[in-house]
């Protein structure tokens, strides 16, 4: 179905509503599972209650691990016996990065120890031990609300842009601009951080894999935690070095991979003939869609498809950088 708002294109298709249904589903119910356990640690009321165990189980999915606590007590309320299995209230579990934290989550709680529970009046079925809310659900609010707003960018405007643009030949027009970038010629400045990149991408895997390779043999070969001091001059520590650098290359390369495809994008905008197309990096409607879009693009396309992929790395980097310093 298309149809046009105020002279801008709009097509929905069966997938576009599917889509918008499963993120309107997530939002919906991360908002729902908060505002449950906020009226639960409101309406909590303390009960006495005795573990029956705890345990930590890890969840792997796409190369990377989330751990999760299981654990189960009993406790009465109201002369009626129960059975829990939430450390926070609400359906949605917490998850941890690491397995210590969620050792450390619930360390308190040993099998046997007498603790307090906390049951909410209207629901004494779903006791919980740790009286307070979780940002779990926000996580589902926010993969629902992006996948909405992407989902509605690639609805609305041109259905192909980036594709069969029309671009004069460079014997017809060739751009002046951006000759150089940061006083170097600008090819120079595109095989440097190519050549970055790859050095980057091959170091960094392999150290972190030596790291954890050194580190494993370094234990004792039981279960339990290790706490290892390790100097710059012993091999994890060279190696550390190397996982440090590499990442900072990684960034640099990105960096400038990011400069130099966006002036190529403004190169190859000049060879289009007017009236040329509204640029997709103030327009989100074309961006998205010609990042999404499983067309043909042109030379023109192509460029904004990678440009917009390194500055999505840019700010995924960013983020990383301000999560650290604020966590």
């Amino acid at each position: 179905m298309e149809f046009t708002v105020r002279g801008t294109p709009v097509r929905i298709t069966k997938g576009t509503i599917i889509i918008v249904l499963v993120c309107l589903a997530g939002i919906t119910f991360g908002g729902y599972d908060y505002v449950q356990q906020a009226e639960a640690v409101d309406d909590a009321m303390p009960v006495e209650a005795t573990i029956e165990g705890a345990s930590v189980t890890q969840s792997e999915s796409r190369g990377s691990s989330d751990y999760y606590v299981q654990i189960e007590f009993t406790y009465q309320f109201q002369g009626t016996q129960y059975t829990g299995d939430q450390l926070f209230p609400g359906s949605i579990s917490q998850s941890y990065d690491t397995r210590s934290d969620a050792q450390s989550a619930i360390e308190p709680y040993e099998a046997g120890e007498t603790v307090t529970a906390y049951v909410d009046p209207a629901d004494p079925s779903d006791g919980f031990l740790e009286r307070q809310t979780i940002t779990s659900p926000f996580e589902f609010m926010a993969i629902g609300g992006l996948g909405l707003l992407l989902t509605a960018l690639n609805a609305i405007g041109a259905r192909k842009p980036g594709a069969e643009t029309g671009l004069r030949s460079e014997h017809e027009y060739t751009s002046t601009r951006y000759q150089t970038l940061f006083g170097v010629d600008r090819g120079t400045v595109h095989s440097l951080s190519i050549r970055l990149l790859k050095i980057a991408l091959f170091v960094l895997p392999a150290s972190v894999v030596s790291v954890a390779v050194i580190l494993l043999f370094a234990g004792p070969g039981s279960g339990d935690q290790v706490n290892l001091q390790v100097e710059l001059t012993d091999p994890a520590g060279v190696l550390l070095g190397m996982v440090f650098l590499a990442a900072i290359t990684l960034v640099i390369a990105v960096l400038l991979y990011s400069v130099w495809s966006f002036t190529e994008y403004r190169r190859l905008r000049e060879r289009i003939p007017e009236p040329r197309p509204p640029s997709p990096f103030t327009h989100p409607t074309r961006l998205v869609t010609i990042c999404l879009g499983n067309y043909e693009l042109d030379a023109y396309g192509k460029r904004i498809q990678k440009t917009g992929v390194a500055f999505l790395v840019v700010l995924f980097f960013l983020g990383a950088l301000a999560q650290i310093q604020i966590f």
